[in-house]
């Protein structure tokens, strides 16, 4: 807690502590970017909590079809070991046993999906996807989808909205104030809906002041989540960055963890 505020980390990639500093470095070399910690649940714990973080929505997509499982297994253990966790799972859309991995999942009590069109090489409008989108919206699951990047329109945020108009139901969060380095086309293409919403997560240290609250106040401050995209980015710079916006105190309280609550609860 920090300021009064019950705190959600919305967007946090996790990884066994065996392989950890190997996926943070794959993730630094991907973006370019270097990375404030190593990709570990007890130093995700350890930092996340001293800067006043109360819970945290833990996820790491399958970047090839093999990983899905064991990742699975692995986010549902971490769960069971610290209850400030909320486990999202991946799924593949390549993969050939896709309905066994959805059953594990769902075996596995994990509350949603992340996939990261970018890392698993698929638009996210591929009609190949749709069976996947299918198996997530019958099941109530919301969808934690990465979005944007501007070397490839693989997460494009007029993608995300054509699938939209497909899946009436499906649930889906829009990262990054839905697109990295695409927040001009997010602003365009994406629109309130009571089945999407959207998170903070790696936008607060690339965009100005006024531009941040532009887009949460398009989106609407009921609709959206505070994240931070650990490993990537220090919990008690994003959290300085966060206040400095300037929204009210209900807002704040609404966007720190109530809109997530509540929408995990529907």
């Amino acid at each position: 807690m920090k300021n009064g505020y019950h705190i959600i980390d919305a967007h946090a990639h996790v990884f066994p502590d065996k392989i950890a500093e190997k996926a943070t470095d794959g993730i630094s070399n991907f973006y370019d970017l270097p990375m404030s910690y190593h990709g570990r649940v007890s130093e995700m714990l350890k930092y996340g909590v001293a800067a006043g973080v109360d819970q945290f929505l833990i996820c790491s997509p399958a970047t090839t079809v093999s990983q899905v499982h064991s990742i699975n297994a692995f986010l549902a253990s971490c769960a069971a070991a610290y209850p400030m966790c909320i486990p999202f799972g991946t799924l593949h859309p390549k993969s050939e046993t896709l309905q066994q991995d959805f059953e594990q999942l769902m075996a596995l009590k994990l509350r949603g999906v992340k996939l990261h069109p970018d890392f698993q090489n698929f638009p996210i409008d591929d009609p190949a996807a749709y069976p996947m989108y299918e198996m997530i919206q019958s099941a109530g699951l919301p969808i934690l989808m990465h979005m944007g990047d501007a070397r490839s329109d693989l997460s494009h945020p007029l993608r995300l909205a054509m699938v939209l108009r497909q899946f009436p139901r499906l649930r889906i969060i829009a990262a990054h104030l839905g697109g990295w380095g695409r927040w001009k086309e997010a602003y365009e293409y994406l629109s309130p809906d009571k089945r999407l919403r959207f998170d903070t997560s790696s936008s607060l240290p690339f965009l100005p002041v006024e531009e941040t609250r532009r887009l949460i106040l398009h989106f609407g401050t009921d609709y959206c989540f505070f994240g931070v995209d650990y490993p990537m980015w220090d919990y008690a710079e994003e959290l300085e960055r966060f206040f400095g916006l300037g929204f009210s105190q209900e807002e704040n309280r609404r966007i720190l963890s109530e809109n997530l609550l509540e929408w995990l609860a529907d």
